[in-house]
């Protein structure tokens, strides 16, 4: 049997002895040593089985000091959201154990903590239509070329059309967190290694605990924002990563350039932009930042005649801002049945609408959280700005909707990374082949990711916690430690060609691109299959090189969600579900409460 088939046998009988920080002792080599024995960033092994890096490996930067989660939440029933992830904070610590020299964190909001920075400050109208993707999180702001770096601009309210106010909120991006979200994984599955809950915490965390929580272990790790650490830079925008090229035109690695945010006074602040070269970039900038509303007919003037009345779930805070007004809230994932809950005891009448199909990936278990109250219908053929009506696909007419909130999911972008967007490209074709293939086309999902970490293209660009139908506390961790150990020459990738390979026959598993390319294919077990072979390739690294090696999922993790389930799922008061009607596009939810593995894909699901 071999190494890798042994630890992977481990993990399918449910538990690996070697704990996720053991260190398998070996003799440390030298740069020239480890090139003869792995795919050393420091120089190629000339086995063309592997992959060989262009360049060393020394300095890494990372995009991103926050955490992703996928939302959810009722007020009277529970309350609700999904696991969140730290993937800057993962990456940072096994980058740092790994003995880099560089390793720094650059974060746009003034604090670490992501979408789980709660404020009452609202982020921008969401576009209708939307963005082109490649500018749809923000369009990159570059000083001109023959500008002197580092670049600074002044600003002051009195004589500038954009108040200090504005322009930080244009910056930083408010989160999209409400105000009394709570989490819907239990807190047993949302930790850091080694930083546990203190005993007597409550399986849902209020975003404030959760909050405090995420910025002590940031402080333990000395980077939090009052930390004034030289390895992280807070409210700091990346504006573009490209190729730097040496004098000879080799390519050296990556230039970042980047913007800070100073505010000078309560009316006064300045930018500055600068650039920082490194050798390789982890992209932890999360999943939730460009949002996407579908193109119906008749939206676009919709907001033209009504201004504000279209909102983006990125923009709601608390119920009482629409006390006895009318809403429609449009999707049937976490968020949209969160907030309609959250609504319900304030507002005047409450609408859910949702179209179903065949190749819907959004599951509609949630639906069995809303209370009564909530008027679940079908979805939305046509806006009538003239007559201010929203036609439905069976035919009705709404009137007098005050607001439609729309929870339909956001967009896949990296503005800094303008290079690898192709929106040109058709949903099922592939980029041209005298250029890269794409990381991102139409928004809907995100490409050419190795085990969905990896840009094939090139391999010193690395992803965080992408892909949905995963705990992203618990995954994000697998695909730290494979960064660290690829980079440090301590674990070998397969050659391009083999990369390649992998990753088209995970996309033909998947069904195609689009949204359901983003879920761990059940063909290949899922997060369990993934996890059984991260744990199969890195352990086998850490036996022949030295190194970490990880554990499996905790022999608990399944019945811990599975009573965490049963009162998750305990509504006292519950809306009533339409009937099936598939000519309608709607597709009723089961009344049966899920397996605790569909229950897991429930909560990693979507928005």
């Amino acid at each position: 049997m071999s190494l890798a088939a042994l630890f992977t046998s481990l993990f399918v009988v449910g538990h690996l002895t070697v704990s996720a920080t053991t260190q398998i002792p070996f003799q440390a080599i030298t740069d020239a040593q480890r090139s003869h024995l792995v795919n050393s960033p420091v120089d190629a092994t000339g086995d063309s089985q592997f992959y060989e890096f262009k360049w060393p490996i020394r300095k890494v930067a990372i995009i991103g000091a926050g955490v992703r989660w996928v939302t959810g939440v009722r007020r009277e029933v529970g309350a609700l959201i999904d696991a969140v992830e730290c993937s800057g904070l993962l990456a940072y610590r096994e980058l740092i154990d790994a003995g880099f020299e560089k390793v720094k964190i650059f974060e746009r909001d003034a604090v670490p903590g992501g979408n789980w920075h709660y404020t009452d400050e609202l982020p921008l109208e969401a576009p209708i239509p939307n963005l082109d993707p490649k500018i749809a999180d923000y369009e990159p702001s570059l000083p001109s070329p023959d500008s002197a770096l580092p670049f600074e601009v002044w600003y002051a309210d009195h004589n500038d059309s954009i108040t200090t106010a504005e322009r930080w909120r244009r910056h930083r991006a408010p989160h999209a967190v409400w105000k009394s979200l709570t989490s819907n994984v239990p807190a047993p599955h949302m930790h850091f290694n080694g930083h546990d809950w203190p005993p007597g915490t409550p399986w849902n965390l209020p975003h404030a605990l959760l909050t405090r929580y995420l910025r002590g272990v940031y402080s333990f790790y000395g980077i939090n924002s009052n930390d004034k650490s030289a390895n992280v830079t807070y409210s700091t925008r990346v504006e573009l990563v490209e190729k730097r090229i040496d004098a000879e035109g080799i390519e050296q690695g990556w230039q970042l350039t980047l913007k800070k945010f100073i505010r000078l006074g309560p009316s006064s602040s300045k930018e500055v932009w600068w650039t920082e070269d490194f050798d390789a970039v982890v992209i932890a900038t999360g999943t939730f930042n460009a949002p996407n509303i579908p193109n119906i007919p008749g939206l676009a003037e919709w907001k033209h005649k009504f201004p504000g009345s279209i909102l983006h779930s990125r923009e709601y805070r608390y119920p009482e801002k629409f006390a006895n007004q009318s809403l429609l809230v449009v999707g049937a994932g976490t968020s949209a049945t969160g907030i309609s809950a959250d609504l319900n005891l304030f507002v005047k009448r409450n609408y859910l609408s949702l179209r179903r199909s065949a190749n819907s990936t959004t599951p509609t278990a949630f639906l069995n959280l809303l209370p009564q109250g909530v008027d679940i219908v079908v979805g939305i053929e046509r806006f009538h700005p003239s007559n201010a009506t929203i036609e439905l696909s069976d035919g009705t007419l709404l009137a007098d909707i005050d607001h439609i909130l729309f929870s339909t999911g956001y967009q896949y972008t990296f503005p800094f990374l303008p290079q690898y967007h192709n929106s040109s490209i058709g949903l099922d074709e592939e980029g041209p082949e005298d250029r890269p293939q794409p990381l991102v086309t139409d928004g809907s999902h995100y490409r050419s990711l190795y085990r969905e970490f990896i840009y094939i293209e090139e391999p010193t660009l690395a992803f965080m916690n992408m892909n949905l139908g995963a705990v992203t506390w618990t995954f994000g961790e697998y695909f730290a430690v494979a960064i660290a150990k690829i980079w440090s020459g301590t674990a070998r990738l397969p050659n391009q060609a083999e990369m390649w390979k992998s990753y088209r026959e995970r996309v033909a598993a998947s069904g195609g691109y689009g949204k359901k390319v983003l879920y761990l294919p059940s063909t290949g077990g899922g997060m369990s299959g993934y996890i059984a072979f991260f744990m199969g390739w890195l352990n086998s690294a850490a036996y022949e090189f030295g190194g970490k090696t990880i554990d499996g999922l905790n022999k608990d993790f399944f019945e811990q969600l599975w009573v965490f389930q049963i009162a998750f799922f305990a509504n006292p008061n519950p809306v009533r579900i339409p009937e099936s009607n598939h000519s309608e596009g709607f597709i009723a939810a089961s009344t049966e409460q899920p397996s605790p593995v569909e229950f897991l894909d429930y909560l990693t699901s979507g928005y």
